[in-house]
C-alpha cells in the first residue's frame, strides 16, 4: 500500500503509458517498485458477491426485536402496578459519548 506524499491519501494501482504506477485522487503519481511487489499483493480475496450480503430491512428489524430487546425481570411499576418492562438503548450523540437509556 502506498500513500501520497502530497495529500496523505491512499494511492491506487493504475497503468500510465504501459507502466505500472500508483495514482492519487489529487493527481500525484508514484512509480511501481518491483522490489516492494510482495507487499502490494492481496492476502485475502472475497469469493462471494456483495448481493449475498444484502438483506431485507424487515428481516433485520425482526432479528433485532427477537435478539436485542432486553427484558427487566422482577419489575413492578409503583404508579400503575404493571409488571412488564424492557430496556432500550439509542445512540443519540456522537460515538465518543455515552448512550441514552
Amino acid at each position: 500500500m502506498e500513500f501520497c506524499d502530497e495529500c496523505g491519501g491512499m494511492m491506487l494501482p493504475s497503468n500510465l503509458d504501459g507502466k505500472k504506477v500508483f495514482k492519487c485522487k489529487c493527481g500525484a503519481v508514484k512509480p511501481f517498485i518491483e522490489e516492494k511487489s510482495e507487499s502490494y499483493k492481496l492476502t485475502t480475496k472475497i469469493e462471494h458477491s456483495i448481493r449475498d450480503e444484502v438483506t431485507n430491512l424487515a428481516d433485520v428489524m425482526e432479528w433485532k426485536e427477537e435478539n436485542l430487546r432486553s427484558t427487566i425481570k422482577n419489575f413492578k411499576c409503583s404508579r400503575c402496578g404493571y409488571n412488564k418492562a424492557h430496556l432500550e438503548t439509542r445512540q443519540t450523540r456522537r460515538a465518543d459519548e455515552g448512550m441514552t437509556i
